[in-house]
């Protein structure tokens, strides 16, 4: 199936970890014929710098400045340089964004940002001023977000897909999302967890239809539909990630009222805290 995606954006810093999800990145740009944009994310205000905020006197507030400015030019240059050698090992086209955060409030940047795919690491983007958390990025740009966790060290990414279904409409865009994912694994399973529990919403055979759908987008695709026994969604999710040695899994964020998620928890941001596997995640 031809790939959707013709922009991939990754989020860089210097890390280690910086470095492996912008190699999986640049990975999936080369598999997908795709543009890689490395975007580097620079704060403006004093967040992180906590002990430079008593600084006394015009010099003493310059040094602080030109430190800062030096510091950051450096991480700049380096993300740049390593960059420029991703696109030449994988022979993509690539550019590098510096993007500037004025605080907390600032999501100017992040509006600005039109790709197809946004990959980062989880919990914490590399290479972004602090507030801009996963579940933010996805929030705010509305684009599908890859999240790797920092410790995940598996190759393959998107082989095995697991498709969390709950038949709501973000769990339809995010299916929609990882087409390109999907049409490609070598394995797909649908994931139904007490569909039985309500009839009126899954319909009688859960995940069938969704079977069928995919099926004609040439996936290999199964139906797993299992029961909680009580336990919490999210746990019973990656426990099946883990089980069936899914490299990707796949879910819609908040299908229900975001405030209902805020106050109780919820299953997407228990996944965002906690997942070791790969997620592409969409709303």
């Amino acid at each position: 199936m031809p790939s959707q995606w013709r922009d991939v954006a990754v989020f860089l810093d210097g890390s280690p970890a910086g470095a492996a999800i912008g190699r999986h990145a640049a990975r999936l740009a080369q598999r997908h014929k795709a543009h890689l944009v490395g975007v580097y994310g620079v704060s403006r205000d004093d967040e992180g710098h906590d002990a430079e905020r008593y600084a006394r006197g015009t010099q003493a507030i310059k040094d602080v400045m030109d430190r800062r400015r030096a510091a950051d030019e450096q991480k700049i240059l380096a993300a740049g340089r390593f960059l420029g050698e991703l696109s030449r090992e994988y022979g993509i086209g690539s550019e590098f964004r510096v993007v500037w955060s004025d605080g907390p409030k600032d999501d100017t940047p992040l509006r600005a940002l039109h790709c197809d795919l946004i990959v980062s690491a989880q919990p914490q983007p590399a290479g972004l001023p602090p507030h801009w958390s996963a579940e933010r990025l996805l929030l705010i740009t509305g684009i599908p977000v890859l999240l790797i966790p920092e410790g995940w060290t598996g190759e393959a990414l998107g082989e095995n897909v697991l498709i969390a279904w709950n038949r709501s409409r973000e769990a339809r865009r995010a299916v929609g999302d990882a087409l390109p994912f999907i049409g490609a694994a070598g394995r797909v399973t649908v994931l139904v967890i007490d569909g039985d529990r309500n009839p009126e919403h899954f319909g009688e055979s859960p995940g069938a239809n969704l079977v069928d759908h995919l099926s004609r987008h040439d996936a290999k695709v199964e139906l797993a539909s299992i029961s909680s026994h009580g336990a919490p969604i999210a746990e019973v999710i990656l426990g099946q990630a883990k089980e069936r040695g899914a490299d990707l899994l796949v879910i819609g964020a908040y299908s229900h009222p975001r405030t209902s998620e805020l106050l109780f928890g919820g299953v997407t941001r228990s996944l965002l805290s906690g997942a070791n596997v790969p997620m592409l995640i969409s709303r």
